[in-house]
C-alpha cells in the first residue's frame, strides 16, 4: 500500500510503500509547564540534520497549536502528532472534567488547517477494556499515554472512546486535509514479561485495527498502524510479520529488546529495530537513551536517530539483501583506509563529525592500527 504523507497545505510530501527503506521518526514535545518551546524546536532541526524522515511531537501543554505551526515554519520535515495529548491538556489545564465528540473533531480540523501531515489516533481503546486495569496478568496492563489519556475520559464520561465513535468524521477530515493517521497500539506489551506470557490483549485489539485500517483505505485515506513495544528479540520476525498480514497496511514500531537497558534505550532499541525491520516493519520510531527517565535533550534526539538508522538499515540489508551501500564503503575501504567515504555513511553528517574527532589522516592508517594497519600491510604483500 502507497502512503503519500503530506498535508494538502504543505509542498514537501513523502512517498513510501510496504517493503520501502524504513522511515525514521524523531520524538519531541514539551511536558511540563516550566519546559521551554525552543530547545524543542532545536530538536526537530536536529533530528532533520541527522537524518529523520517525520517529527512527531509529543507536547503536553495548551499552547500545542503554537509550537505545531512553528514546527510546520521551522523545520522542512512532516510532522506527526498526537490527537489525544492536545485534548488531554484541554482537560488538566482549562479544570475541564473531560473532552467532549465536539473536541475531537474540532482538533483534528485545527490539525489539518494548520498543516499537520499525520496524527497519531488512539481508536481501538473501548469501554470494555477497562476491565483490564483491574484485572489484567499483565505486569503492567497499558504502557499507552495516549491510551490512558483515553480510558480516563472514558471513566469521566460513561461513554465509549470518541476516536471510535467518530472514526468515520475522523476520515472525513483526514480526508479532505490528506492527513495521514497513525492507529495507536494502546495494549503494546509493556515489559517481556508481557509480551512473551499475557500478550492476546495485543492480537484482540490488533484485529480492531485492522478493520478500522480497512475503513480507512475504503475512504481513501492514509493509514499506517503501530505495534510491538518491549519485546525479545526471539518473538519479534513472528509478531511483526503476523501483525503485518492482519492489518495490511505499513505497520510501525516503538521497540526496545530488554526492560533492563535504562539510561541505554537507544541500544535497547536499537537491537529490536533490526529484527523488527528485516521481518518488515515499515516505520521506526527513534527511542532516545532517556526513554523510560525523563524529557530527552537534543544531544538524546540526535543518538536515538542515528542508532535507529544504523538498525533499520541493518534490517533492512538481512531483509532485502540490498547490500550496495555496502559494498561502496568496503570498495572505499580498499583504496584509502577503514575510514572509506563519508558519502557511503548512513548518517554523513555523523561521520564527518567523528572523522574530525579523530583528525583521520591521508593514508591508509590510522591511529586504531597505525604501523600495522592490516590494509596497509595487505597492499604491501601484493
Amino acid at each position: 500500500m502507497q502512503l503519500v504523507i503530506g498535508n494538502i497545505n504543505r509542498h514537501e510530501k513523502i512517498v513510501t510503500d510496504n517493503g520501502e527503506y524504513p522511515k525514521i521518526l524523531a520524538s519531541i514535545g514539551a511536558s511540563n509547564e516550566g519546559d521551554s518551546l525552543e530547545p524543542e524546536i532545536a530538536k526537530a532541526k536536529t533530528a532533520k540534520e541527522y537524518g529523520a524522515d517525520i517529527v512527531i511531537d509529543h507536547t503536553l501543554l495548551p499552547i500545542y497549536n503554537d509550537i505545531h505551526k512553528k514546527l510546520i515554519d521551522s523545520v522542512d520535515l512532516p510532522l506527526s502528532t498526537i490527537a489525544v495529548y492536545d485534548r488531554a491538556a484541554d482537560v488538566l489545564y482549562n479544570d475541564k472534567p473531560y473532552f467532549s465528540e465536539d473536541d475531537v473533531l474540532k482538533g483534528i480540523e485545527e490539525k489539518g488547517k494548520i498543516g499537520v501531515d499525520m496524527i497519531t489516533v488512539h481508536a481501538s481503546a473501548l469501554k470494555e477494556d477497562l476491565r483490564y486495569f483491574k484485572g489484567s496478568d499483565r505486569i503492567i496492563p497499558c504502557t499507552s499515554r495516549g491510551g490512558t489519556m483515553v480510558f480516563k475520559n472514558i471513566n469521566a464520561t460513561g461513554k465509549d472512546n470518541f476516536y471510535f465513535t467518530y472514526f468515520d468524521e475522523i476520515l472525513k477530515i483526514a480526508k479532505r486535509y490528506n492527513i495521514t493517521l497513525s492507529l495507536g497500539c494502546v495494549f503494546r506489551p509493556a515489559s517481556i514479561h508481557d509480551a512473551v506470557y499475557n500478550n492476546r490483549k495485543y492480537w484482540d485489539e490488533l484485529e480492531r485495527n485492522a478493520l478500522l485500517a480497512q475503513r480507512a483505505i475504503d475512504a481513501g485515506v492514509g493509514i499506517m498502524v503501530e505495534g510491538i513495544g518491549h519485546c525479545s528479540i526471539n518473538l519479534i520476525p513472528e509478531i511483526v510479520r503476523k501483525s503485518i498480514e492482519l492489518v495490511k497496511v505499513p505497520y510501525r514500531v516503538l521497540t526496545v529488546a530488554t526492560d533492563s537497558g535504562l539510561g541505554y534505550d537507544h541500544v535497547s532499541s536499537s537491537i529490536a529495530v533490526s529484527s523488527a525491520v528485516h521481518a518488515g516493519a515499515d516505520f521506526v520510531t527513534a527511542v532516545s537513551r532517556s526513554e523510560h527517565l525523563g524529557l530527552p535533550s537534543a544531544e538524546d534526539v540526535k543518538e536515538a536517530v542515528i542508532a535507529a538508522k544504523i538498525a533499520a538499515h541493518a534490517g533492512y540489508i538481512a531483509r532485502t539483501e540490498d547490500i550496495s551501500l555496502d559494498e561502496k564503503m568496503a570498495t572505499a575501504r580498499s583504496v584509502v583506509g577503514c575510514k572509506g567515504s563519508i558519502d557511503c555513511s548512513i548518517v554523513p553528517k555523523m561521520t564527518a563529525e567523528e572523522l574530525y574527532k579523530h583528525k583521520v589522516q591521508n593514508g591508509k592508517k590510522c591511529t586504531m592500527c597505525g604501523e600495522f594497519c592490516a590494509l596497509k600491510s595487505g597492499d604491501d604483500l601484493k
